[in-house]
């Protein structure tokens, strides 16, 4: 099954237009920041925005914190905590160490202030207690946005935090903003801002991006683009506009991410289905009785470490009691997000 997953998915690449759905590497869901579509695909979108933080830092740098100077890219996962952060930079203001801490949001986190005053203090903490200033850069509308300070109170009425962080609505900044700037790294974000939709602005964008040979960027303004070109028109024209360079975006590395990531989510949904099949027919074999209790507790699964040692038990099994308890004892929160 693997195998013919991967054969299919290879096969859809050769014609495959990045701002559109694309067979499997567009599936998996991040549960972790909430429910999306287009930007549900795997850690396709972690990287690319990772990746282009890290290469353009001077460029974000400057378009945040216009006085600083970059210094260096520190590491985004902070020792000893599962917090993983978008981009974390070392700046110079005023003379003074300070660090900016970076998250892009996509689609609607209720906790999103939270996650940022936690991150923003544990970074502090690791670098030596400089300061630090956080910014989430909302690429589309998609519920509730995050609003400045996040104010905490103890129940007697007192405020206990004040956190301050910045907010950016790409889809209040205008266009000729980010056109205007020389900035070529924040380029690939143009479609998203006021305005970006523009015939005119896509084609200067595009432009620019060619002048300089930028075809890693150029891919992923091209991902970005489904965000907002969604009809079939609007997404007819939009692929039109990168037709002439699809062979040098193939080998940029958005592209070659896209397959390593759809074929590996192959292979894994593969594995899955394997164990879950294996598990339905020992059910069915031993224990019949058990057969919809069985499917109710393999359904939903999307973590291919689950099932096998569950397999493993069910063989060992020697009453429909001991296989219930063993089915019931299915833990789904284990399940990968």
């Amino acid at each position: 099954m693997t195998g013919s997953i991967s054969k299919c998915l290879l096969q859809n690449f050769k014609g495959v237009a990045l701002d559109r759905p694309f067979l499997i590497c567009y599936t998996a869901h991040r549960k972790i920041r909430g429910k999306g579509d287009l930007l549900s695909m795997a850690g396709l979108w972690d990287s690319m925005m990772k990746r282009l933080v890290r290469r353009y830092a001077k460029h974000f740098v400057r378009w945040l914190v216009a006085e600083a100077v970059f210094v260096r890219a520190l590491d985004i996962e902070l020792q000893n905590q599962q917090l993983f952060a978008d981009a974390l930079l070392e700046v110079m203001l005023h003379g003074t160490s300070a660090l900016l801490h970076i998250e892009f949001q996509a689609y609607d986190d209720p906790d999103m202030a939270t996650r940022l005053l936690e991150y923003n203090v544990l970074a502090s903490r690791q670098y030596g207690h400089l300061p630090v200033y956080s910014y989430v850069i909302y690429l589309r509308r998609a519920g509730e946005v995050a609003e400045s300070p996040l104010v905490r109170g103890f129940p007697t009425g007192e405020d206990v935090h004040h956190f301050f962080f910045g907010v950016i609505k790409l889809w209040e900044v205008p266009a000729e903003f980010l056109l205007q700037a020389e900035w070529l790294g924040v380029l690939p974000l143009v479609t998203l801002t006021k305005g970006g939709k523009r015939p005119e602005v896509v084609k200067e964008m595009i432009d620019q991006l060619v002048l300089v040979e930028e075809y890693d960027l150029l891919a992923i303004a091209r991902v970005v683009g489904g965000l907002v070109f969604k009809t079939e028109p609007e997404l007819e024209w939009f692929r039109k506009r990168f037709s002439m360079f699809q062979d040098i975006l193939r080998e940029s590395w958005v592209y070659q991410e896209i397959v390593e990531e759809g074929v590996e989510k192959g292979r894994e949904e593969g594995r899955i289905q394997e164990q879950r099949e294996m598990l339905l027919k020992l059910i069915q074999i031993r224990f019949p009785e058990l057969e919809a209790l069985a499917k109710q507790q393999s359904d939903g699964i999307t973590s291919p470490e689950i099932l096998p040692p569950v397999n493993f038990k069910l063989l060992a099994a020697q009453t429909i009691e001991e296989a219930r308890q063993i089915l019931l004892s299915v833990d789904k929160s284990k399940t990968k997000h």
